[in-house]
């Protein structure tokens, strides 16, 4: 296995890949995604990124509508949770990795991975006109709140509130914590300094182009 620098902004996008969508058990290191809209992105983009990070080739499954990155690797599971700080089974409460914010090019790299995975962009419409929306939730309150100061740090404002909805799975009442990005102000700063490498993402901030 290749241990990559800490200070590489590709490390940085993808913790924020693993924050997002990432789990680490006994030996293995799984990130999932929806099939439908984020193979492509997990093909062409998380795979030969995984690869040329860590020198090892992560093998891609698809299981009814969700779409599996897996590497099995005892060295990369130990790494990822002794000198980065990821947590090996259940997920706890999460926080951005400090080497991860060290400078400005690994900041917007791992806010970049959190949105590609646990992010979406869409447009409101109301009668002042359109009104462009970058959301992203957690069930980790903490780790939203430093999403948040973040963003203040790049210049950008968002809403920070609780969402408590019935998910009629597990047939009980869930808890996300949210961030709102709003308006083409703040949707622009986050264009040009955080940005996406996701296909699919990148196809909705075009279509939010045309909306000016």
């Amino acid at each position: 296995m290749k241990i990559p620098q800490l200070d590489d902004p590709d490390l940085a996008y993808e913790s924020g890949v693993h924050l997002g969508d990432g789990s680490l058990a006994t030996y293995r290191y799984v990130i999932s995604g929806n099939k439908k809209k984020e193979t492509r992105y997990y093909e062409d983009v998380l795979s030969p990124l995984v690869q040329d990070l860590y020198g090892v080739t992560p093998a891609i499954a698809f299981e009814y509508n969700s779409v599996y990155l897996r590497i099995y690797s005892k060295d990369l599971v130990l790494f990822k949770h002794e000198e980065l700080g990821f947590p090996i089974g259940r997920k706890s409460e999460l926080h951005i990795p400090s080497f991860a914010t060290s400078n400005l090019c690994s900041t917007c790299n791992v806010i970049s991975g959190l949105y590609d995975t646990d992010g979406c962009v869409k447009v409101r419409h109301d009668k002042s006109g359109n009104y462009p929306r970058i959301s992203f939730a957690q069930a980790h309150s903490g780790l939203v709140r430093e999403v948040k100061e973040l963003l203040a740090s790049l210049g950008i404002s968002s809403t920070f509130y609780r969402n408590d909805y019935y998910d009629p799975r597990i047939a009980q009442v869930e808890t996300r914590w949210c961030l709102d990005i709003n308006g083409f102000r703040n949707y622009d700063v986050f264009a040009s300094k955080v940005g996406t490498r996701s296909p699919y993402v990148q196809e909705r901030m075009k279509a939010i182009e045309v909306t000016r």
